[in-house]
């Protein structure tokens, strides 16, 4: 599930600011599992996949709801 659908979820069911709470625990916890080199997130091929969704939630704790087409535009770019 991508970051996008739980917060979209967590937004429906327990309202925006329960949702950024959660994204600000979550961004610590990633952050916490990238710097313990005995977490699969600090290996390599991992470690992108934490950053990204570490981008994802912090432009929705900085922005709400509103942050999907933002989110939208840097997953594009980072395909290219």
């Amino acid at each position: 599930m991508s970051e996008q659908m739980r917060l979209a979820m967590l937004c429906a069911r327990d309202g925006e600011e329960a949702a950024k709470e959660w994204a600000r625990s979550t961004v610590r916890l990633y952050r916490q599992s990238m710097e313990n080199p005995a977490h699969f997130a600090s290996q390599l091929d991992w470690k992108a996949r934490f950053e990204n969704s570490m981008r994802e939630l912090a432009l929705f704790v900085e922005h709400g709801a509103g942050h999907r087409a933002e989110v939208v535009a840097i997953n594009r770019h980072n395909d290219c």
